[in-house]
């Protein structure tokens, strides 16, 4: 190319970078930098006509030195010089003004970039959202940090939403960065430094018609997650480093969109993700839920980031952790004082861990952690007693059958029963069967056929399984007419999603029993933020396989003249390998690790298979 080809070029380049147009739609300091250019050249060119230089800058500066010009030339030339400043300076405050627009704009529609690190990522939006930021705001207040909590909507709608409702002085603990942008593609997760995130939630977005097509959207989003090969390696190094990141999805109850994000997720002998859906976990522990409303208390409040919870204790953390090996489980549980040993948890492997609860008979192995239920896991301390405890069966205690017999009456078919049938025995089965009312009509559920059968069954336990706008109304309606009968008002059971009617419910109505599926399913999901080996842990927990709760009847599986001292029936419970966890009131109120027994009507255990 010759010489005067290059300068066409570099002309008509020059040209173009000039337009308004390419002016307009460049970046704000290129606007910056493009006015000063103008403006230094400005100056210099009429200062020979300005008495110099520093004269030239003042006029352009401040037009009020242009009182101090003589001359015609220099009144003609200063005059010009003033227009010329007043525009530009003009110039500059129109591009400063509107990239202030422009940042305070892309502040409200969430558009900005996230560039910090070890905050926790959600995507979508959905009614346990608010829930799930007020138990990392209790975890956060606990800890005394500031959690830096980032929100990824996929709607401009939703950012406006939330904003609407955003109440900074209920999330005291936390930092909350609002944002919005398109889900499918992975730039926007690599605009909120997804690589520098500790935890990443994948709700459940509430914009669709059905579940079918939200576990679609989200199946997409994890598509799109795992399409990209960096970030598909970070999370396995991140796993086999035993420093995983905490990944979860939360999908409806349909099995098939569950396997898809399992083998989407699958590494070897483990997963990357946590797949959360209503039909497992949380499902199981409503259908124990409709047995006896107790263990819905019992699983809310150990997911609860406040009270007693379920915590992974490194043994380094009380020094020569080789101090404790070969020890028998049973030695352990009574040498920790601040907390309940409940099991041992070992890695096997690729940042996988084993989890074995109630572990009698088993003795601790290095490289093994510790697993509590513990208000607070810094005042667990280590303190051997001074004479071994010496477990020996008391005949008068006699432990429970996992399976119950209970007269279940359920209405409705809005939640999944889950796995009720594993925890009732066949008698009471057949009666589960008998006694379902399901109707195609609403008026139906309001008959004052279906309401004498109710009230006159002689049921153990009654459930409303409704939407939550007929199950506020039949729950009304029955608690209106037995509201001198605190005894029938003890067995309704109903089952709600929407907060606000259960606070309505809690508040107004005494003596009825309010299962709460979005705030457990809240709790849940905020753990595992934290904690992605709880999913291991709450599966076992929630089905009828190894490690469950139980419940003593006092009077009937334990004497009530045994429980006086905590340590002793701490002692007497694991001679036959049951772990006292605390007491059920009259009221049924959960009290986890109580050293008080008065007015206890139930001793909660945890128990493994068969109690023997």
């Amino acid at each position: 190319m010759s010489f005067i080809d290059r300068t066409r070029f570099f002309s008509r380049k020059a040209r173009r970078f000039i337009s308004p147009e390419r002016f307009a739609l460049a970046p704000i300091w290129i606007q910056l930098i493009a006015i000063f250019i103008t403006s230094a050249t400005v100056i210099f060119l009429l200062s020979p006509f300005l008495g110099g230089l520093p004269s030239s800058y003042r006029i352009f500066a401040d037009p009020a030195y242009y009182a101090d010009v003589q001359g015609p030339m220099e009144i003609a030339f200063g005059l010009l010089q003033v227009i010329i400043g007043l525009i530009l300076f003009s110039f500059i405050i129109s591009v400063l003004s509107a990239a202030l627009i422009k940042l305070i704009e892309n502040i409200k529609s969430g558009s900005l970039p996230y560039k910090k690190s070890g905050h926790i990522l959600f995507v979508n939006y959905n009614i346990k959202l608010f829930m799930i930021l007020d138990q990392i705001d209790i975890r956060a207040r606990d800890k005394g940090i500031l959690e830096d909590v980032v929100l990824l909507f996929h709607e401009p709608s939703k950012v406006v939403a939330f904003r609407a409702h955003f109440d900074q002085s209920r999330w005291k603990n936390l930092d909350i960065f609002i944002r919005q942008g398109n889900v499918m593609s992975f730039r926007t997760f690599d605009r909120l430094s997804i690589f520098e995130a500790k935890a990443l939630v994948v709700l459940s977005p509430d914009n669709f018609g059905d579940t079918f097509e939200s576990d679609n959207f989200n199946l997409k989003i994890l598509t799109n997650l795992t399409n990209n090969i960096l970030f598909l390696n970070h999370l396995k190094e991140k796993q086999e480093n035993g420093n995983p990141i905490k990944c979860s999805i939360e999908l409806s109850s349909h099995q098939d969109a569950r396997k898809i994000a399992l083998n989407l997720t699958s590494y070897k002998s483990g997963y990357l993700f946590a797949v959360i859906t209503p039909g497992d976990v949380i499902g199981s522990i409503i259908a124990r839920a409709k047995v006896d409303p107790v263990y819905y208390k019992v699983f809310f409040e150990i997911l609860s980031s406040d009270g007693s919870t379920i915590h992974f204790i490194d043994p380094r953390q009380f020094g020569d952790f080789r101090k404790f090996e070969q020890l028998s489980f049973e030695q352990l549980m009574f040498s920790f004082k601040g907390g309940t040993l409940i099991g041992f948890s070992s890695s096997v492997g690729l940042g996988h861990f084993q989890m074995n609860l109630c572990s009698f008979g088993s003795t601790f192995k290095l490289g093994s952690w510790f697993i509590f239920l513990t208000t607070d896991a810094k005042q667990i301390r280590y303190q051997p007693p001074k004479t071994p405890y010496i477990l020996e069966k008391k005949f008068e205690i006699i432990p429970p059958n996992e399976e119950v017999s209970k007269k279940i009456c359920v209405i409705g078919n809005t939640w999944n029963l889950g796995n009720i049938e594993d925890f009732i025995d066949v008698k009471s089965k057949n009666e589960l069967r008998e006694s379902q009312f399901v109707f195609e009509e609403e008026e139906a559920y309001f008959s004052e056929n279906l309401l004498l059968k109710i009230q006159n069954g002689d049921f153990d336990n009654i459930v409303i399984n409704l939407g939550d706008e007929l199950g506020f109304r039949l729950t009304m309606l029955l608690v209106g007419a037995n509201k001198s009968d605190p005894q029938f008002l003890s067995k309704i059971i109903t089952i709600l999603g929407d907060p606000i009617t259960e606070q309505l419910l809690n508040t107004n109505v005494l003596g009825c029993n309010i299962v709460l599926s979005h705030k457990l399913s809240a709790r849940y999901i905020a753990q595992l933020a934290f904690q992605k080996n709880l999913e291991q842990i709450f599966a076992e927990l929630a089905f009828i396989e190894g490690s469950e709760f139980n419940l003593l009847d006092v009077g009937k599986h334990i004497p009530a003249e045994l429980l006086r001292d905590v340590e002793e029936v701490k002692r007497l419970l694991a001679a036959h390998e049951m772990i006292y966890l605390g007491t059920v009131d009259q009221e049924k109120n959960v009290i986890l690790e109580s050293r008080n027994f008065d007015n206890t009507k139930q001793v909660l255990v945890l128990s493994k298979g068969k109690i023997i």
